[in-house]
């Protein structure tokens, strides 16, 4: 969608105030799967080029003209100030990073009307979603928006906007394909409360000058993770750390940092810094320097590659090849699933019998976790035949049904428990009795799927609110004392109307089943950006009535569903060929989990 709207943008820009009544328009903010590979870094930037106003502009194409010469980013909005008194040209500080309100679909501009010695312009449309000057997207679709504007006459007798709304002295007001010319999107890199494993921070970035994206990007990561991120995460660079250089030369980025940096964890601070600039064609490696003396951090040499910091990556898969999936087969015990289609029973009891089983990741992935026949009681043991597996964790509702349980790095177990007046999130840590978390966000909504990302950090939801339900994004948060709090949940991929389940794909991207309108009547299967960019569907020709999808870094998407009521399993060929390539399905069992 990006390239497409890339140049009708510029050339909308600059014929609209010969004729057209509105703001340049668009669908939605996107980019592709995984969401940060198919952002155009190395495409050119299509800047356009603003028009001063002309004498005698009526004050609606006064305003008009305003919105379109503010999408262009560069000499501080030169041109849009133009339109503007002198008092709200002082007043509009919209910045280098400003807020956006973006709008979906064809704004409306009134004719201007008289009041109180002014003339007033509203500027109607949907409002789609909003960009924090931190860089974080939130989705708001369907929302109607409308801004005033107020006009008044300057001594050449010429209109000039005099007052704006308050929600846009710090901002603009843009359309969404706009933001797809101007904006590009991109991770920052930070780490766990632990700092075990690095965690994507996906942020919006104005690309002003794309020779200096290396140099923003740089500075945003030193100046912290979201608002939304902040609290669940934490940097290693030093309070008080200032961005001296980027240079890049021979595909290295030679990244100086003020003397205040050598108070830094030197070797976390290289891997935030390598995997955030790796999306940058122009980078294939760092050199750190500080107060200009080069860092060598832990023994890697003075030159580091985001490969070298490969134990921090929550995406890396056991010998790079894909994970083994298992099952429930037909006898309802644990089955691990071969490439030729045959299953073999995993070395647990014959008494086990799990629906929506799950693996830890850790300890070699041989604790397993899954429901009981009603739903109502997790039970958990080890895979391989020594802890046998028990009751874990029971409903405290007479109607609560548990969520597919969920493992974390730290191999705590979630799951959370809807009845008919909300829902509880439930957490047992290792070989410890589960508690009910008190901070739970989502309290008062019934909760269909919840899983914790591989960076125990993010967590994704289904939620129910009214008749659908809906994709959340959410954050784990530990404080200084250890109290746990769930919540912050963000809407993502509302053209999603109905989700049914969900998966962590990697790092960036979910695998969910879901329905684009209310009128299809079976899922789909699709790959979504967590950053809210453009959801894809995944694979052709139908694959029954599919019940549950599980995914995994560098695995194919494996779904659950039922054929001609027989419980079949369901997957492609190729990994490489995921958007288009068949579905085969074998009647081989249910539930399908690699680990989560």
């Amino acid at each position: 969608m990006r390239a497409r709207l890339r140049l009708t943008a510029a050339v909308a820009a600059l014929a609209c105030l010969a004729g057209c009544a509105s703001v340049p328009s668009g669908g939605r903010v996107t980019s592709g799967r995984p969401a940060e590979r198919a952002e155009p870094i190395a495409e050119p930037y299509v800047r356009v080029v603003p028009v001063s106003p002309r004498p005698g502009w009526a004050p609606d194409k006064i305003v008009k003209g305003f919105l379109i010469a503010s999408s262009a980013f560069n000499d501080d909005y030169k041109v849009a100030r133009q339109y503007l008194t002198s008092s709200a040209d002082a007043a509009w500080r919209p910045g280098p990073r400003p807020q956006v309100i973006v709008l979906d679909g064809e704004p409306i501009i009134s004719a201007p009307r008289e009041a109180g010695g002014e003339m007033l312009v509203e500027v109607t449309a949907t409002r789609l979603g909003h960009i924090g000057s931190d860089g974080q997207y939130t989705a708001q679709p369907g929302g109607a928006y409308t801004a005033t504007f107020a006009l008044q006459s300057n001594s050449a007798g010429q209109w000039r906007i005099s007052r704006m709304p308050a929600e846009l002295r710090d901002g603009l007001l843009l359309s969404q394909s706009d933001v797809d010319r101007v904006f590009r999107v991109l991770n920052l890199y930070f780490f766990d409360p632990d700092g075990k494993v690095l965690v994507p921070n996906a942020v919006f970035l104005p690309l002003v000058n794309r020779q200096r994206l290396a140099r923003q990007l740089v500075a945003a990561l030193l100046a912290g993770p979201t608002t939304w991120l902040k609290p669940a995460v934490r940097s290693y660079f030093p309070s008080g750390t200032r961005l001296q250089d980027v240079d890049i030369s021979d595909g290295v980025a030679t990244v100086s940092l003020s003397a205040e940096a050598y108070r830094g964890d030197h070797e976390r601070m290289s891997a935030q810094l390598t995997w955030t600039l790796q999306r940058l064609p122009e980078v294939r490696r760092v050199r750190l320097q500080i107060d200009g003396d080069a860092i060598e951090p832990g023994g890697v040499g003075p030159i580091q590659a985001p490969e070298d910091w490969e134990e921090y990556n929550s995406d890396t898969s056991e010998g790079g090849t894909e994970e083994t999936v298992y099952l429930r087969g037909p006898d309802g015990r644990p089955h691990q699933l071969h490439d030729n289609d045959v299953t073999t029973p995993a070395n647990t009891s014959g008494r086990d019998r799990l629906h929506r089983p799950a693996l830890s990741p850790h300890d070699g992935r041989s604790r397993i976790a899954g429901l009981n026949a009603d739903g109502d009681t997790v039970l958990s043991g080890d895979l391989l035949g020594g802890t046998p597996i028990r009751p874990v964790m029971w409903a405290e509702h007479s109607d609560g049904r548990f969520t597919p349980p969920s493992w974390d790095l730290r191999g705590w177990l979630w799951s959370v428990e809807s009845f008919s007046g909300g829902s509880s999130l439930w957490l047992r840590q290792r070989d410890r009795q589960p508690v009910r978390i008190r901070q739970w966000e989502l309290s008062g909504h019934r909760v269909v799927a919840f899983r914790v990302a591989r960076d125990g950090v993010r967590v994704a939801a289904i939620v129910k609110i009214g008749d659908s339900r809906q994709l959340r994004l959410g954050r784990i948060v530990r404080d200084a004392k250890g109290v746990i709090s769930v919540g912050g949940f963000l809407p993502i991929s509302p053209e999603l109307v109905d989700v049914t389940d969900l998966a962590w794909g990697d790092s960036t991207s979910l695998a969910v089943l879901g329905r684009t309108k209310p009128t299809e009547t079976q899922v789909t299967p699709y790959w979504v950006p967590v950053n809210g960019g453009d959801i894809l569907p995944v694979g052709t020709a139908s694959q029954g009535e599919a019940e549950s999808i599980t995914a995994a870094p560098g695995s194919r998407i494996v779904i659950g569903a039922r054929i001609n009521g027989e419980d079949n399993i369901c997957r492609q060929s190729s990994l490489r060929d995921w958007r288009f390539d068949q579905w085969k399905c074998a009647p081989l069992g249910s539930d399908p989990t690699y680990w989560s």
